[in-house]
Parts: C-alpha cells; structure tokens; sequence
C-alpha cells in the first residue's frame, strides 16, 4: 500500500511540476506572439485555463497528503488531547462525506457530457475529459485524507489541519 501512495505522491508531484511552468510559457509565448503582431495561438488562452484547473485540484491532493488545507486551529489547540483526536475524527469523517458528494455529483455530470457530447470550443476536447479531473482530484483528496488521519491517530497527536 505505501508503495502505491508513494507513486501516487510521485505522480500528483510530476503533474503539478509539468504543467504550472508549461502553462506560464504557453502564456508567454502566446503573448508575445499576438503583442508582436506574429500570429495568434486561438488555443491558448483555452488549455491555459484547463491546465490551471488540472493543476488546483491535484494541488487539493497533495495539499491534503501533507495535512496543509485550511483549518482553524484556535480551539482544537485548547482542547485535551482526546477531544483533540475527537474533533480530528468528526473533520476526516466531513471532509470524506464532501468528498463522496462531490465525487458522485461528478460522475452525474460526466455521464452527462459524455451523452451530450459537448466539445471544448477552440480545442475541440470532449468536455468530459475537463470535468474528469474533478473527480480524479476529489478520489485523490479522499484517499489522502483518509491515510492522514489514520496516521495522525497512529501518531497519538492532535490535528495539525
């Protein structure tokens, strides 16, 4: 199991690593070109777009594999240990029913799309293929927050976030 989150981990790292500086020079190059009056790139602007979603929701995943997502930690930190370990429970419980909902709110809408057949406007993509990654993201937020909080109540800690 831990090799398997471990290329998952490798994986989600090489995603976010390729596409945030190919996107900045997918940018930059079709700005240059269309500011030099060279030509202009009419998909650009579109999988520019794509790659930023791409990169915001393996961001979530391996936001959540380190524990680093948002929290207030206020009145969890006040708390004995125990009710620590309480209030850390009842946040992975939440955020994988979230995740559970929005995954099966997902698969609706690419099922949907998939029907309709509905093409990105300059690309031409199967919409369906964009709106994946919202699953993909939100599978990969669930099993990340299920291995931290198992392994924030292996440690015996309280919930960092």
């Amino acid at each position: 199991m831990n090799k398997v989150l471990k290329r998952l981990s490798v994986f989600e790292d090489y995603v976010l690593v390729v596409l945030l500086p190919s996107m900045c020079a997918l940018i930059f190059y079709a700005t240059f070109c269309r500011y030099f009056n060279f030509f202009i790139i009419p998909w650009a602007e579109e999988l520019a777009r794509y790659m930023m979603i791409w990169i915001c929701y393996f961001g979530i995943s391996a936001a959540a594999r380190r524990g680093e997502h948002f929290c207030v930690t206020a009145l969890t930190g006040l708390l004995p240990l125990f009710l620590q370990k309480v209030m850390g429970i009842i946040r992975m419980i939440l955020m994988t029913g979230f995740t559970l909902f929005i995954s099966r709110f997902c698969i609706v809408v690419i099922k949907n799309q998939m029907m309709m057949k509905q093409v990105s406007p300059s690309l031409h993509w199967p919409m369906w293929t964009v709106y994946s990654v919202i699953l993909i993201g939100s599978v990969l937020m669930l099993i990340r927050y299920v291995m931290y909080g198992i392994k924030e109540l292996r440690n015996g800690k309280g919930s960092k976030g």
